[in-house]
């Protein structure tokens, strides 16, 4: 299968169903989608900045944001137009984009300070970790200053078949191989999830 398929198949089902957008997204709860936004609230300087959500889904970090106060500037971008069309009808003041930029880059380089990822990496694809360091390397492209994205734990205590779990410590040894050198610092940040952890570069 695809692996436009593949995440049709994941999420589509649950659309249309007036259900909230976090089961839509596959999210266990709001306040876990919240926490998972939090950790780039809390670590990263958002204030005055251009900022990218790649699988932006329904474009809820935008709303996040917005209630902390945060002066920035959204363009989410994601590759089901079906979470696009929903997420405009919701968030009309967020510049959104049907894109699978991974395969048509719609950006210049360094056209934003922050490029961020919740969630894409999750779902079992068969290649993860090849994914996920075409992600980064793409991700470093488009962002002048930070790129955060989150994973799933390999310790989280309710596996499923169906989703990728990422070791912590194989991520830091992945960076070191393959990003040193266009890298000034990798935070790893633990603990607020079971089954979650997130991951800050700043270039």
């Amino acid at each position: 299968m695809k692996k436009i398929e593949i995440i049709k198949s994941y999420y589509e089902p649950n659309m249309g169903k007036g259900l909230p957008d976090y089961r839509v997204l596959g999210w266990e709860s709001e306040q876990a989608q919240h926490k998972r936004f939090e950790i780039l609230h809390r670590y990263v300087a958002l204030q005055g900045k251009k900022l990218l959500d790649v699988g932006c889904g329904m474009a809820n970090l935008y709303d996040y944001l917005i209630k902390k106060g945060v002066n920035f500037s959204y363009t989410g971008v994601d590759i089901l137009e079906s979470m696009i069309v929903s997420a405009k009808q919701k968030r009309p003041g967020a510049e959104l984009i049907c894109a699978d930029i991974f395969k048509h880059n719609p950006f210049e380089e360094n056209s934003f300070d922050v490029t961020y990822s919740s969630g894409i990496f999750n779902i079992n694809m068969g290649n993860n970790k090849d994914f996920l360091i075409k992600a980064i390397e793409l991700f470093l492209k488009l962002s002048r200053e930070v790129v955060v994205f989150n994973l799933l734990h390999f310790k989280s205590p309710d596996k499923e078949e169906q989703y990728y779990y990422f070791n912590p410590d194989e991520i830091e040894d992945i960076l070191e191989d393959k990003f040193s050198n266009l890298l000034d610092s990798v935070q790893i940040v633990e603990g607020y999830l079971q089954n979650d952890f997130t991951v800050i570069l700043m270039k």
